[in-house]
């Protein structure tokens, strides 16, 4: 388009505006006519783009995708014939009406600009009206401008079918732009015979075991980008060659060994697998053996998939989607003994042991095997077990303490091989090294109790040669009846047990017999004690195995009543046992500080009873398993319980002291009384007295000065005592000597009045004398002493946060952390739940209410 010579009456800048503005308006005249023809050549290319990326194409079969494709092309090559068939150029002429048309302007200022006049000679009012003409043209060059381009697309698409296709791809980028590549190579090469017309789904979850606490993972499908970037990193460097960059390669999934891989797959036509590594599992057929039905597979990944690292989808030869994969193995725990195991007799074995597992642990077990690899009496099994509490459940690493009562154990004083065994929720087994020790026994003192507890030992032997022996001891002490106090029931035991061994042929009869011999060593030894315990430790073991297996609520409650009665009677059995004994509360477990009073376990059951009542039946359980843990606790001091000889040497003096105080207080009485008789007498009489005194018949008061003496004098072996216990005498007790001196004197002399002072004066040093034993012998206990008050204690050493044991609130019987997660409630929180079932049950009797709402309410008073 060549621009027309300027006029020679337009200055340079006006000329330089004019061809600018010229070649403005051809541009838009041009692009008006371009983008109409333009447009759908972009919209099939568009709406192909969108498809592809919805991935719709591959879900098509083979030839209706062909012909779909056909179709795009053809629409392309109309759309670009269309394109090529169009006239776009625009002239000077075309472009001045265009700039004259967005001015608004009139008389077409461009084009009078250009004109000539019809005749060349014009006279001057001719020419000047011309020039005048022109002028005013050129004034409204300064008005002239382009107005944007309109293709006028609103009258071709009236309905606005042309923003559908921006949508289309909007929505094609947002569900596939991440595998645009993958996604338009599938819908421009089409592969037969692999997906039916239906739409494909493809749904896989990994779902770990659930002890392992991680959460089920749903694979999405990857890019083959990706894919091929995974195979390659897992390929071995040198066996790489060099090649362009390609899609970052995806990062493993972690699969725990165990896990449960179900896959999905929707409207397949041919054979589907599913690989995990090396090893195919096929899909089978859930919506019957038509042709193109939906597949399912479900596997799991074992300890022989270790090394796979791709788990991948494949319909015949062809992979739909992979994924890189790391399986995780599962480790066996590991358990130690943190300390060597300890006795601390009476039969007790104290242990110290740290535990870990990579996901969780689910039990732990003390094992003991003997020595000599003999069999349990009665039964094959060569090793026993004892389940130990777990420091955490359900956690992966924990430490704990425990003590268990091996006293009745039939290979109490054996030697034996020990073992922790720690088991994962996977059932896999860790222990440790055996250890050899001497398992804890009890001694008995009683000779016949010996006796019987040699023969009882002599029963684990194997073989049939020891039944003889055993028989023939247990005789030899049954004739001597008067060895055991005549007691029938020993002798009724001691002649059942012979009559078992002699005539008995079920394998079960040796450990009854051992059952036997052992209680009658425990009556022999510890009396009644010895049954109240028996007693309450078989409901305890009967009350912990209900509540492991989940009985019900009557069931529960007919326990506790036997528990509670069996408290009693036991509490009333060690109060004798200490009283024979000649030990106190104080000597029972040297393990805490703390007293406890027979009250705290009526409340514990009690509260127990509420929790059960109130429907908080986890929280009940936790109490019940306090108590069952208090208690053994109890009993395992108990059996630790000896007397200590300095405690007892200084129990007595404490006694002597307090002896002296009271004869003292005796005596101040009775000087006290002839003071105020002198005071009252005559002079005559007292001048008599005194006469009579002179002649060698002392009166009441000098008759009292014998007494004191002999009281000083207890005193002074008192203080020789003190010195050999304490390595000192007492300063108050050396001033309560010197007062008794005074006393004496005075008594000797019938002075009542000063004999009273001394009195009164030694007495108050031998009560500051006890008071100060009595703290010091508290000081020396309060480190080690654990107390049982069968009432209030008269100094409570009670701390906050504490229980009577001195466990910290949240605390297990060995100290370790109860972190279970079960909240007991409160006295607070058990009175509101009382006042809301109360009001449940009023609501629910109140027919008027809709009998949805009542239903809704019985099934919540049913829950509890």
């Amino acid at each position: 388009m060549t621009q027309p010579p300027p006029n020679p009456g337009l200055s340079h800048r006006e000329r330089s505006r004019l061809w600018l503005l010229t070649g403005l308006a051809a541009l838009a005249l041009v692009w008006e006519r371009l983008w109409p023809r333009v447009l759908p050549v972009l919209g099939a290319v568009s709406l192909f783009v969108s498809v592809a990326l919805l991935d719709v194409l591959p879900m098509l079969p083979f030839w209706l995708h062909g012909l779909v494709l056909l179709v795009f092309a053809g629409a392309l090559a109309w759309t670009l014939k269309y394109l090529w068939q169009g006239h776009y150029s625009a002239s000077h002429i075309e472009a001045r009406h265009r700039i004259e048309r967005d001015s608004r302007v009139d008389h077409r200022p461009l084009t009078a600009l250009v004109d000539q006049p019809l005749h060349e000679d014009l006279d001057a009012t001719k020419q000047a009206l011309w020039w005048a003409h022109l002028a005013r043209m050129r004034g409204m060059l300064a008005g002239l401008r382009v107005g944007t381009p309109s293709p006028a697309m609103a009258r071709r698409d009236p309905w606005g079918l042309r923003a559908v296709v921006p949508l289309l791809l909007l929505i094609g980028f947002a569900a596939g732009g991440s595998e645009a590549g993958a996604r338009l190579e599938r819908a421009l090469m089409p592969k037969p015979g692999s997906l039916t017309g239906e739409a494909l789904t493809l749904d896989i979850w990994i779902t770990p075991p659930a002890y392992t606490g991680v959460a089920p993972i749903l694979l999405q499908r990857q890019a083959p980008q990706a894919l091929q970037a995974a195979q390659a990193a897992q390929a071995p460097q040198a066996l790489q060659a060099p090649q362009a960059p390609q899609a970052q390669a995806p990062e493993a999934v972690a699969v725990p060994v165990g896990s449960t891989v179900l896959a999905q797959l929707g409207h397949a036509d041919g054979r589907a697998r599913l690989m995990i590594g090396e090893r195919a599992i096929d899909f089978d057929v859930v919506d019957g053996e038509q042709a193109g039905a939906g597949r399912r597979v479900e596997a799991e990944i074992g300890d022989d998939d270790l090394g796979a690292g791709q788990l991948d989808i494949r319909l015949g030869d062809d992979k739909v989607a992979a994924w890189p994969m790391r399986v995780v193995p599962d480790r066996a725990p590991e358990v130690e003994l943190t300390a060597p195991p300890k006795n601390r007799g009476k039969g007790i074995l104290a242990l110290q042991y740290e535990a870990r597992d990579d996901y969780a642990l689910a039990a732990l077990r003390l094992q003991v095997r003997h020595s000599q690899g003999w069999p349990l009496p009665g039964s094959d099994e060569v090793a026993a077990e004892q389940a130990l509490a777990l420091p955490n459940p359900g956690a992966t690493a924990g430490k704990g303490r425990a003590a268990r009562d091996f006293s009745a154990h039939p290979w109490a004083g054996e030697v034996v091989e020990l073992r922790l065994v720690a088991v994962d929720a996977a059932g896999q087994k860790g222990e440790t090294d055996a250890v050899s020790l001497t398992l804890p026994e009890r001694e008995f003192s009683h000779p016949v109790a010996r006796r019987i507890i040699a023969a009882r030992k002599k029963l684990n032997q194997p073989g049939e040669a020891v039944i003889s022996d055993v028989i023939s001891r247990l005789q030899s002490i049954a004739e001597r009846p008067q060895h055991f106090y005549d007691d029938t029931v020993v002798f009724l035991a001691l002649s059942v047990a012979q009559s078992r061994l002699g005539l008995d042929e079920n394998p079960d009869m040796r450990p009854d017999v051992q059952r036997i011999l052992w209680q009658t060593a425990l009556r022999l030894e510890d009396g009644e004690f010895a049954i109240a315990e028996r007693d309450l430790r078989d409901i305890q073991d009967r009350l912990t195995e209900a509540l492991r297996k989940g009985a019900d609520d009557r069931e529960i409650e007919r326990l506790m009543d036997q528990l509670q009665r069996a408290m009693d009677k036991y509490m009333q059995a060690l109060a004798e046992h200490l009283r024979k004994n000649d030990m106190t509360a104080e000597q029972m477990n040297p393990m805490t500080s703390q007293m406890m009073e027979s009250t705290d376990l009526q409340q514990m059951l009690d509260k127990a009873r509420q929790l059960s009542q109130a429907g908080a039946r986890d929280a009940a359980k936790r109490m019940l398993q306090q108590l069952n843990q208090m208690l053994n606790a109890l009993r395992n001091g108990a059996r630790m319980a000896r007397p200590q000889a300095g405690q007892n040497q200084g129990r007595k003096a404490l006694n002597k002291l307090r002896e002296l105080s009271r004869r003292q207080q005796q005596l101040l009485d009775k000087t006290f009384r002839q003071q105020q008789q002198g005071q009252q007498g005559r002079q005559g009489q007292k001048g008599q007295q005194g006469q009579r005194g002179q002649q060698g018949r002392p009166n009441a008061t000098q008759r009292l000065a014998p007494g004191q003496s002999q009281l000083r004098r207890d005193l002074g072996r008192m203080m020789l005592q003190m010195d050999e216990m304490l390595g000192a005498i007492p300063p108050s007790m050396g001033r309560a000597e010197r007062a008794m001196k005074g006393a004496a004197e005075a008594l000797g002399k019938g002075n009542a009045a000063r004999a009273a002072r001394d009195q009164a004066e030694a007495l108050s040093q031998l009560r500051q004398a006890t008071e100060s034993m009595a703290e010091q012998m508290a000081r020396q206990r309060q480190p080690g002493s654990m107390g049982l008050g069968m009432g209030r204690p008269q100094n409570p050493m009670r701390q906050r946060g504490r229980d009577p044991f001195g466990r910290r609130t949240g605390q297990g019987a060995n100290g370790e952390s109860e972190t279970d997660g079960i909240k007991v409630p409160t006295q607070r929180e058990l009175l509101r739940s009382r006042e809301i079932m109360q009001e449940l049950r009023r609501r629910s009797g109140e027919q008027f209410r809709p009998r949805l709402e009542r239903e809704y309410i019985d099934r919540l008073i049913k829950r509890f």
